[in-house]
């Protein structure tokens, strides 16, 4: 005999009990149950009586199942707003009906159990009922009409603070404030008597009268239903919906919200275990693969000794092996450390002696570049695809696996990630097991990431936007993190194709280089659904278009993870979103003094998670000092805040170029040269004024052309190129000098390294008036 989520008897002659069936889940409402609820409301419209109750004594109805979704089929807006309509059915029901409605409330009457409760002519409440509307603190809006009735059963004031704070009543609470008619010791029996005593009185007198003064007090009760279901869809379509339902689940569930990385892997491995995790180079590995291989990796590691707060540096290529080392290091609560594997010489000496490693892990074509470091013995230095005794695939098999990971803080150390080096030296950040996890969750809440999604990342894990932004994800959604070794233009398309990719990052770099690429017929053959990344390039609509996905933004740095993000489809042209709850911000002076609305200035942050920044520069106490001056952390960028909180990156303080008394800024002169159809990479920065030595700053712009060598088809050159920027761009930003090269050295996120660039060569030009 199938399951019934409403139970219907006739305890007497015209009286019809409803019960809702549900008290394991404390009569929660599931999309049956709304149904089956629904339904049987319309079938007994004439009766005399209906009484409601909950089954069991812990609940009359807790409201939304949070453990079950009221779209479970297609999870579509479309799908929602029916389970909205039925909610509102319910009301209807219940208050408009001829029939006389009885609730007997015992236990908790929560959200939407709350609201049926109240559209009842009576309620009786136990001695230990409990109401509760939640909905503003899941992000969630009511959707029973209880905006209009409660105000007029308690008070305007005290209806917006029982709805808005979502603080629990009691019975005798309830009681004083006439939201219930009695209190009774068994309020179900009670509310059976009442039943009975009412079925004395003459039915149409009764019914009129209830209808009158339903319609007298609540005329537009219909358009207060409507708005409702209005509110609640935008509010389900916001992230806040989401994270709130997920934290009370949890909590309910016992489970403290995950902090760290080696717990958010377990979750991950228990509850996908046969998903696909990986997918890179041909391979698929399932979660439960994955963690199997870090536990023998974990186990080799402990065997040479590693322990919690060392160091284990890697200098890898994107590789499954290589996720293998973060958390293998991770599982001993040790600290992952990988670096660029361009580096070299001074630069590469730099970033291995400050890791102070106890070991290395590297592929097997930057053996000789390690060594000449000096920082490691033969036996500290593992190899991937040595075929030696020191093989990374050795450690693998050379001890037992080490299933239980080292109990480690949110505030643990996971990680080193370098900044980017760009204009000066790279320097090692420290980074919390927390901060991966905050930063994954901004993400997810930003671009509405699900389980179902492949994260395609074209950049290196020893960057942010492939660990935190692509396997951290995918670890806590149970999704997919597709890992290219390298970005190429020419192969993108083809990678996200054989990925089978749903999402991808990009730079603005690289972005401008997929644009670039010839149209092609199989432009729009992907299963993408968008892109994020910085910044937003002033060809996106066309990109768009072209490719038919969106482009979303965000902000974000090593050192600040992701403070700003954008929040749904529309966006200011040239903002990159608004501030996260939970942040603080200020654009600042020199003297960081907080500046107007739309001035330009450097941008500070705060946040109200110790875990959310990084936790400064290992081993340089002065550049920390500096970094969180003042009890700000000074990202070193430019921007401005326009007055409805739309923040505006503007670039680096050391991309500002100071020209004729105004400040230019290098990144807005690249995104425009890159308007040009023949420029392919663009680098703007400073060169002393030929005004003579500590005068002005000149600028230079330095340009790659499309096509093999730079030659652009020998069609342009820099003298077009100065004429073109005459007449397309404000006369501050037409350079002084232009010079084409054939190459440009650029990280492997697609930036241009500047240092690299000379400030001789190229052409000067200059259009001042002529001295008088």
């Amino acid at each position: 005999m199938p399951f019934k989520t409403i139970i219907v008897s006739h305890p007497a002659p015209k009286i019809v009990k409803i019960t809702l069936n549900r008290p394991e889940r404390l009569n929660a409402i599931n999309q049956t149950l709304l149904i089956e609820l629904t339904s049987t409301l319309q079938s007994h419209q004439n009766a005399h009586v209906i009484l409601l109750e909950g089954a069991g004594d812990r609940a009359f109805c807790a409201g939304e199942d949070l453990k079950e979704t009221l779209a479970p089929k297609t999870g579509s807006a479309e799908e929602l707003r029916v389970a909205f309509n039925h909610l509102q059915s319910i009301t209807r029901l219940t208050s408009s009906s001829s029939a006389i409605v009885v609730a007997a409330v015992q236990g908790y009457a929560v959200g939407g159990g709350a609201e049926i409760a109240f559209a009842a002519d009576f309620i009786i409440a136990g001695p230990g009922a409990k109401f509760k509307f939640p909905e503003v603190t899941l992000g969630h809006a009511v959707t029973g009409g209880i905006s209009l009735r409660l105000s007029h059963m308690v008070g305007l004031l005290r209806a917006k603070e029982l709805l808005i704070r979502g603080q629990f009543v009691g019975a005798q609470e309830a009681l004083a404030l006439g939201l219930v008619n009695e209190v009774a010791e068994d309020p179900k029996a009670r509310a059976e008597q009442l039943a009975l005593e009412l079925t004395t009185l003459p039915r149409a007198s009764a019914s009129s009268l209830k209808v009158s003064l339903e319609r007298a007090v609540f005329p537009n009760m219909d358009v207060v239903l409507h708005e409702e279901v209005n509110a609640a869809s935008y509010c389900f379509a916001q992230t806040d919906a989401a994270d709130a339902f997920r934290d009370f689940a949890d909590r309910k569930r016992g489970h403290q919200p995950v902090r760290d990385i080696n717990t958010a892997v377990r979750i991950a491995v228990e509850k996908y275990p046969n998903k696909v995790f990986l997918r890179c180079q041909g391979q698929d590995i399932t979660f439960q693969d994955f963690d199997r291989s870090v536990a023998a990796l974990a186990g080799g590691l402990r065997g040479l000794g590693v322990q919690a707060g060392e160091r284990v540096l890697v200098m890898m290529r994107n590789s499954v092996e290589m996720v293998h080392t973060w958390m293998a290091s991770n599982r001993l609560g040790a600290i992952w450390v990988p670096i660029n594997t361009d580096w070299r010489s001074l630069t590469l000496q730099h970033a291995v002696s400050a890791a102070e490693a106890t070991m290395a892990v590297v592929d097997h074509e930057f053996v000789d570049l390690i060594q000449t470091t000096n920082e490691f013995a033969a036996q500290q230095l593992w190899i991937r695809g040595s075929g030696n005794d020191q093989d990374l695939s050795k450690l693998y098999t050379q001890q037992a696996p080490l299933e239980e990971p080292f109990p480690v803080t949110a505030s643990a150390t996971s990680a080193f990630l370098y900044t980017s080096g760009t204009t000066g030296k790279s320097k090692p950040c420290i980074l919390s097991h927390e901060y991966f996890i905050l930063q994954a969750k901004a993400l997810i809440q930003a671009c509405t990431l699900h389980p179902d999604d492949v994260l395609y990342c074209p950049f290196p894990l020893f960057h942010a936007d492939a660990t935190a932004l692509t396997v951290m994800p995918a670890i806590l959604l149970g999704a997919t993190a597709a890992l290219a070794p390298r970005f190429t233009a020419t192969r993108f398309w083809s990678e996200i194709r054989e990925t089978r990719a749903t999402v991808y990052d990009f730079m603005g770099a690289t972005l401008a280089l997929i644009y670039k690429q010839p149209p092609s017929p199989q432009d729009r053959d992907h299963r993408v659904r968008l892109a994020w990344g910085v910044p937003i390039p002033a060809f996106a609509e066309d990109y768009e278009r072209r490719f038919g996905h969106p482009l979303h933004t965000l902000y974000g740095s090593v050192e600040a993870s992701i403070p700003i993000v954008q929040h749904g489809s529309l966006l200011p042209r040239g903002s990159c979103g608004t501030l996260r709850p939970g942040y603080q911000l200020r654009i600042a002076d020199a003297d960081d003094e907080p500046l107007p609305p739309n001035t330009p200035g450097q941008l500070l942050l705060r946040s109200e998670n110790p875990n959310a920044f990084f936790g400064g520069y290992y081993n340089d106490p002065a550049g920390t000092a500096q970094a969180q001056a003042n009890l700000w952390l000074h990202t070193g960028d430019i921007a401005k805040v326009d007055r409805a909180g739309n923040v505006y990156f503007l670039g680096r303080v050391k991309d500002l170029i100071r020209r004729r008394g105004e400040n230019i800024n290098a990144a807005e002169v690249e995104a425009e040269f890159l308007l040009h159809p023949d420029v392919e990479v663009a680098a703007a920065f400073a060169i002393p004024s030929d005004l003579g030595p500590g005068t002005e700053d000149d600028l230079k712009v330095v340009v790659q052309l499309r096509g093999s060598g730079g030659g652009g088809g020998g069609k342009t050159d820099e003298e077009t190129l100065w004429q073109w920027s005459r007449q397309h761009m404000g006369r501050q930003r037409v350079p002084a000098v232009v010079e084409i090269v054939s190459d440009m050295k650029r990280t492997p996120t697609g930036k241009v390294e500047k240092r690299s660039l000379s400030v001789d060569g190229g052409k000067r030009f200059t259009d001042r008036p002529a001295r008088l």
